[in-house]
C-alpha cells in the first residue's frame, strides 16, 4: 500500500469511527447502494456546506470554545477546501459529504478534530440545505417574474386580438388572446406570494443546536445566523432538526408554479394544432419529426408537459418520506437532492413558458375566424334580452337555447338569425324593432368585449389597466428579491473579512 493510500486509508478510518463504536468498516453493498447514494444526493449542498463550516469553525473561535491556534489552522485549511477550483474526488467509501470533507481536513491537518464540536453532521448539512434552497427559492421568484412581465406586455399587445374562450373545450364567448394570456399571471403572482412565506421559512437557521435539544458548548445561534445570512435561529432546536414539512412545502410550491404553467402549455398544444392553428410556436421551441417531414412538433410545451408530472411524483415522495415517527434520518436523505432539484426545475420550466410566449406567434384572422357562425354569442344574446325586455334571464335562455337547436337542425348559425326568429322565440312579435338593435349588438364581437368592463373584465381599457397594475406591482416585488440575493452575498463577503481579520489576529 502507497502511502497515499495508507493515510487515505486512517482518515476514512477516523471518519468513519471505525476502532471507536464500529469495530469493522461498511460492507461494499452498504457502500456501493446507501452511501454512494447519499454522497450523490448531497453533492449540491458543497458550496453552502464550505460557508457553513467557515461560520462555525469561527464562531466557536470567538466565543473562546476551540482555542486559536488549531481554530487558524482549520479556517486555513477549509478556505483551501472552499478555494478548489473542482469538487476533491469524494468517495463513497468515506461516507456521506460531511465525512469525506472531514476526511479531506484529516489528511492536511491535525485540527480538524475540532470541526466537529458540538453539533452532529445533520445540522450541519440541514444549515447548508437551508441555504442552498432559500437561493433556489430567489432564483425561481426571479424568473417567475421575467415570465410574467413577458405575459404581460403580451397581453397588452393582444388586447384587441378578438378569439373564443373555451370551456371543455368547447367554444364558449368571445374574449381576446390578450385577456386569456393575462389571466395566467395572477397564478404566478400567488406564486411569489407563497414563494415570500417559503422563503421567509427557509431564511431562519437551524446551525448551533448541538444534536436537537441545544448545544452544551455555547455557540451562540444569533451570531452563527448572522454570519450565514439568516434572519434570525430557528426558535425551537428539535424542531430546527427535524422540519419535515418544510420540504413538503417547497415541493408543493414547485407542483404549483409549474402545474399553472403547464395549464397554459396544455391551452398551447391545442391552439396549434392544424385543426385550431391560432397560435404559432417559433422554430427554437419546436421539434422536427424523424420519419414525417410535415411535423413541428411543440417540445418545449411537451417537456413543461413531462416536468409537472415528475414534480407531483417528487411532491408525494416528499411527503412519503415525513409519514414517520420523528428524528428520522430518512425524513431528508432525499430531499437535500429533491428540493433544491424541483426548485431548480420550476424555475427553468419557467423561464422557458416566458420565452415560448415571448417567441410566439398569433394569427389574428384565424382566431377571429372561429366566431364566424357567431354560436358563442349565444349568452350574450340571452342577457341583452333580459335587459331589453324585461324577461328573466332563464326564460332568455331557455328560449335562445332553444333557437340555437333548431337552427343546428336546419344547418344554420346564430350568424344568420333574423330579428323576426328572436322575437319568435321570445314570443314577443311585437318587440321586433327593439330586438334588431339587441340582436346586432349581441352579434358585434367588439361590442361583446368592449361590454365587459368592469374589473377584470376582457374590454381592452381593463386588460390594458390590469397588465399595467400587474407591471407596477412586479417592478416592486422584483426590488424585494433582488434585495435578499445581493444580502446573502454580502453576508458571505462579510464572514470573508471577518475570517481574515480573525487570521491575522491570531498569525
Amino acid at each position: 500500500m502507497t502511502n497515499a493510500s495508507s493515510e487515505a486509508a486512517e482518515s476514512s478510518a477516523r471518519v468513519l469511527e471505525l476502532d471507536s463504536r464500529l469495530n469493522h468498516a461498511p460492507s461494499r453493498r452498504l457502500v456501493e447502494a446507501a452511501f454512494a447514494e447519499d454522497l450523490a444526493a448531497q453533492a449540491g449542498l458543497a458550496s453552502a456546506l464550505d460557508w457553513v463550516d467557515i461560520a462555525h469553525t469561527l464562531t466557536l473561535a470567538r466565543e473562546g470554545m476551540t482555542p486559536a491556534a488549531p481554530a487558524r489552522e482549520l479556517l486555513a485549511a477549509l478556505r483551501q477546501l472552499e478555494a478548489t477550483s473542482e469538487c476533491p474526488p469524494w468517495r463513497a467509501e468515506d461516507g456521506d459529504l460531511y465525512t469525506n470533507r472531514e476526511a479531506w481536513l484529516v489528511e492536511r491537518t491535525p485540527a480538524a478534530g475540532w470541526l466537529g464540536m458540538a453539533r452532529a453532521r445533520r445540522e450541519a448539512l440541514t444549515t447548508a440545505f437551508h441555504m442552498t434552497v432559500r437561493e433556489k427559492i430567489i432564483v425561481l421568484a426571479l424568473e417567475l417574474i421575467e415570465a410574467a412581465k413577458i405575459f404581460v406586455a403580451h397581453a397588452k399587445t393582444h388586447r384587441f386580438t378578438i378569439m373564443s374562450d373555451y370551456t371543455y373545450l368547447q367554444a364558449a364567448q368571445p374574449t381576446t388572446f390578450g385577456h386569456y394570456l393575462l389571466g395566467f399571471v395572477s397564478p404566478m403572482l400567488r406564486d411569489l406570494d407563497r414563494l415570500d412565506g417559503l422563503y421567509a421559512r427557509f431564511n431562519l437557521s437551524p446551525a448551533g443546536i448541538g444534536s436537537s435539544n441545544g448545544s452544551l458548548t455555547f455557540q451562540n445561534r444569533a451570531e452563527l445566523a448572522r454570519r450565514l445570512g439568516f434572519a434570525a435561529p430557528v426558535a425551537h432546536a428539535r424542531d430546527a432538526m427535524w422540519q419535515s414539512d418544510l420540504a413538503i412545502e417547497a415541493l408543493s410550491n414547485a407542483v404549483t408554479c409549474v402545474v399553472s404553467t403547464d395549464r397554459l402549455a396544455e391551452d398551447l398544444m391545442v391552439f396549434t394544432t392544424g385543426e385550431f392553428g391560432t397560435v404559432r410556436l417559433s422554430d427554437c421551441h419546436s421539434r422536427a419529426s424523424k420519419i414525417m417531414p410535415n411535423k413541428r412538433n411543440p417540445f418545449a410545451l411537451a417537456y413543461v408537459r413531462g416536468a409537472a408530472n415528475r414534480l407531483i411524483g417528487l411532491q408525494a415522495a416528499m411527503a412519503a418520506a415525513a409519514r414517520t415517527p420523528s428524528g428520522q434520518m430518512d425524513n431528508r436523505m432525499q430531499a437535500y437532492e429533491a428540493v433544491p432539484q424541483a426548485l431548480g426545475m420550476a424555475a427553468r420550466v419557467v423561464g422557458l413558458m416566458g420565452e415560448v410566449v415571448a417567441e410566439l406567434s398569433v394569427d389574428r384572422s384565424r382566431a377571429v375566424s372561429g366566431l364566424k357562425d357567431r354560436e358563442v354569442c349565444a349568452a350574450d344574446l340571452a342577457e341583452r334580452l333580459t335587459v331589453a325586455i324585461g324577461i328573466d334571464y332563464r326564460a332568455a335562455h331557455r328560449s335562445v337555447g332553444r333557437m340555437m337547436r333548431q337552427l343546428a337542425d336546419r344547418g344554420r348559425s346564430l350568424g344568420d338569425v333574423s330579428a323576426d326568429e328572436v322575437a319568435a322565440s321570445v314570443d314577443r312579435p311585437d318587440a321586433v324593432a327593439e330586438i334588431a338593435g339587441v340582436l346586432a349588438l349581441a352579434l358585434d364581437l367588439d361590442a361583446c368585449v368592449s361590454a365587459r368592463g368592469d374589473v377584470g373584465g376582457c374590454a381592452a381599457e381593463e386588460v390594458l389597466r390590469l397588465a399595467n397594475s400587474h407591471a407596477e406591482w412586479m417592478a416592486a416585488t422584483k426590488s424585494i428579491w433582488c434585495d435578499r440575493q445581493i444580502g446573502l452575498r454580502r453576508a458571505k463577503n462579510q464572514l470573508d473579512a471577518e475570517v481574515s481579520g480573525f487570521l491575522r489576529e491570531v498569525s
